[in-house]
């Protein structure tokens, strides 16, 4: 069967133009669909949120792993903390520690929850906000949780 397609003028391409040389409808160029570059920049959105939710999802809070903070926090748990948490102890309730495994039982997940206890108090334990200072309660839970990820090395 011969080909009714009209021929191309001369220095024209027919495919350039979206046209087959043997078919005289339009054809669309690959990936111009309708719809299919809404659907292409969807797909990396989708893909970019997704990995940037993989790379954050274990970072410790902010400051639970920065040395200026952790010092900081060291040294705020020795002036107000040693005297009841010697080595991530408890004085007063010995089942009550610092240790990861005791932390972990109560309900305390990381070094937010740490620092709301060093503020606020639980249980027998008064809060410690004002005296902390600003960030403080922060410092000493970032300080706190590491000492327990370490098992409370002894210095």
């Amino acid at each position: 069967m011969e080909s009714t397609a009209l021929p191309s003028p001369p220095g024209l391409d027919a495919p350039a133009l979206g046209i087959a040389a043997d078919c005289p409808q339009p054809v669309a160029a690959a990936g111009t669909a309708p719809g299919g570059l809404l659907r292409s920049l969807l797909a990396g959105a989708l893909l970019l949120a997704l990995a940037l939710v993989l790379l954050f999802w274990g970072l410790p809070a902010w400051g639970a792993t920065d040395p200026v903070v952790l010092q900081r926090g060291g040294k705020l748990f020795e002036n107000h903390c040693a005297g009841c948490h010697v080595n991530g102890g408890n004085v007063i309730r010995r089942s009550k520690t610092l240790r990861r495994q005791d932390l972990l039982r109560e309900g305390v997940k990381g070094p937010a929850d740490v620092a709301q206890i060093a503020a606020k108090g639980k249980g027998q334990m008064s809060g410690y906000e004002k005296v902390l200072g600003e960030g403080g309660a922060d410092a000493v839970g970032a300080w706190v949780w590491r000492q327990a990820e370490l098992g409370w090395p002894r210095r």
